[in-house]
């Protein structure tokens, strides 16, 4: 079952709103997607099938440590319009 998001009157799938929000999180902090992995402690090759599609469910981890790479917290990360 696709998990499926209201964006500005389109659907979008669960993982397009998660990539969606890591670059909209990192842009804001003036940091590449690779700055905040590294800081975060992710393999480059989790990042990369999640951004090219190629995994469609990330592990709650793996958006955990995006947000370490961040300093944020998970409820920071998915407290957007994008995930209502």
């Amino acid at each position: 079952m696709k998990r499926v998001l209201r964006l500005w009157g389109e659907q979008v799938e669960l993982n397009e709103a998660i990539i969606e929000r890591m670059k909209e999180l990192a842009a804001e902090r003036n940091m590449t997607i690779h700055q905040v992995i590294q800081k975060g402690g992710l393999n480059q090759a989790t990042i990369s099938e999640l951004m090219s599609g190629r995994t469609k469910h990330p592990k709650v981890s793996t958006i955990q440590k995006f947000c370490d790479g961040l300093g944020i917290t998970l409820n920071d990360f998915f407290n957007s319009y994008k995930f209502r």
